[in-house]
């Protein structure tokens, strides 16, 4: 599979890692020169170097030949207007998609699907982001965890330390050990991740992706307050009134949104969500003026969430807030993806990484219309994905067992289509509208495809 990815930057390099580990072959346009060598340096992969709006460059770039064109640069016109003109051109390309910001294509609440100059698919990844919070608050707000909508079942990652009850032990006798319901649906040793089987033995140091309907196993194996002790925040302090604030706003209901304060250091940008959002309440400060700090009592504030456009003051605010009392707090990373860690070891609760989000949303793309989201953990070396089972489903109607999965899937959750949901074992049986929760290590992903296609 060829594709064309416009846009070397952070989120086309990212999505192109993980691309070339699929074999597929990856050519790069880009407008400068540095970009383009720099993407040939780091990856298996081709790069031409002029303007994607050029029909021209397109061709020499091998759009002719490709299976799907990505644009995914800084600006929404070139990615609106390539993705276009290959729409236009190239009839036979299935696949376009196109990352875009601005509201002023998409509306304020985002744009489904591709709506715009026959694009197929289009990411929003101030929108990507600000979903990813509201689950994130929902959740508990422990780290990397994932929940599903409509179901009790919430992923997360743990650590495997000297006091594990799972260390040295088969995941089979851990199972059969415990009360509790739950799936390892994959292991990262050694930063290499694999999906484990029964007589899989837990080392030290390992670090477990674990699913289950049980909201308290997460807390009782690590000895956190338990989820049921979770109480979502009753004040919230937003940092910067930017495009992903605006949709964080918008995706809060009424009740949540008047727990906000928002904290913009623009006049007139602060006077426009004023207007937007009547009941919140903004003001107009800087977050480096200390005195903000002590007028609006901010080391009592339930959570602090820093969405400005600087990597640097996300983390310094939402870090210092948490010395000062702050319960929780988020920080976004938008251009480095490196400081996910740096934030983590200041005591931020959750660095979310927008360039990690939107590639996850792109991905999705590519795994097929029944693919609802796709979840990537382990720097990306295991996949989770949320897939609908139709009725043209190949499987429809058996059971489990009786497909051959050759180790390398693991079906941990079913969501059923009444609202009910389980963890099934190799009776279940595959019905019309089920949505089952997949977990695949990214080598593997291509037999994923094969076998829910």
């Amino acid at each position: 599979m060829h594709v064309l990815i416009i846009g070397a930057g952070r989120r086309g390099l990212g999505l192109a890692r993980h691309l070339i580990e699929e074999d597929k072959s990856i050519t790069f346009l880009d407008s400068s020169v540095e970009r383009c060598q720099a993407a040939q340096t780091k990856l298996d992969c081709m790069a031409v170097c002029g303007s994607a709006t050029n029909i021209e460059k397109l061709r020499e770039a091998g759009v002719e030949t490709a299976d799907a064109v990505i644009a995914v640069t800084d600006s929404d016109e070139v990615n609106i207007v390539s993705c276009g003109l290959v729409s236009a051109n190239f009839p036979n390309i299935e696949k376009t998609i196109a990352a875009i910001r601005s509201i002023t294509y998409t509306g304020p609440e985002g744009l489904p699907s591709g709506r715009i100059l026959g694009i197929s698919h289009i990411v929003n990844p101030d929108q990507e982001g600000a979903l990813r919070i509201v689950d994130i608050i929902h959740s508990g707000l422990y780290k990397d965890d994932i929940i599903f909508p409509d179901t009790n079942f919430i992923l997360y990652t743990m650590d495997v330390g000297q006091s594990s009850p799972f260390l040295n032990k088969s995941l089979m006798d851990v199972r059969m050990g415990s009360a509790k319901n739950f799936v390892v649906l994959g292991v990262n040793r050694k930063g290499k991740a694999f999906i484990p089987n029964g007589n899989t033995k837990i080392r030290l140091s390992d670090t477990l992706a674990v699913i289950s309907d049980d909201e308290d196993i997460k807390a009782n194996i690590n000895g956190l307050p338990t989820y049921s002790e979770y109480k979502e925040p009753d004040n919230i302090i937003i940092v910067g009134a930017t495009r992903m604030t605006r949709y964080l706003l918008l995706t809060f209901t009424p009740a949540e949104r008047k727990k906000v304060k928002l904290i913009e250091k623009n006049h007139e940008t602060a006077t426009e969500f004023a207007v937007l959002f009547p009941d919140i309440l903004v003001l107009n400060a800087q977050i480096t003026d200390e005195q903000i700090w002590d007028e609006e009592e901010i080391g009592g504030t339930d959570l602090l969430i820093s969405l400005t456009d600087s990597d640097e003051l996300n983390i310094i605010t939402a870090s210092y807030a948490k010395r000062i009392g702050v319960k929780r707090t988020i920080a976004l990373i938008k251009t480095n993806t490196n400081y996910s860690q740096f934030a983590l070891s200041l005591g931020v609760d959750v660095a979310l990484s927008s360039t990690d989000v939107t590639v996850d949303s792109l991905l999705k793309c590519f795994r097929g219309e029944s693919v609802s989201a796709i979840h990537t953990m382990f720097n990306g070396h295991l996949e989770v994905y949320e897939y609908i089972v139709r009725s043209n489903f190949r499987f429809l109607g058996k059971a489990l067992k009786e497909i051959n999965l050759r180790g390398k899937i693991i079906v941990a959750g079913v969501k059923k289509a009444d609202g009910g949901s389980l963890v099934p074992d190799g009776n279940y049986v595959f019905e019309d509208g089920d949505t089952l929760i997949l977990s695949v290590a990214h080598d593997d992903s291509d037999y994923l495809q094969e076998i829910f296609s």
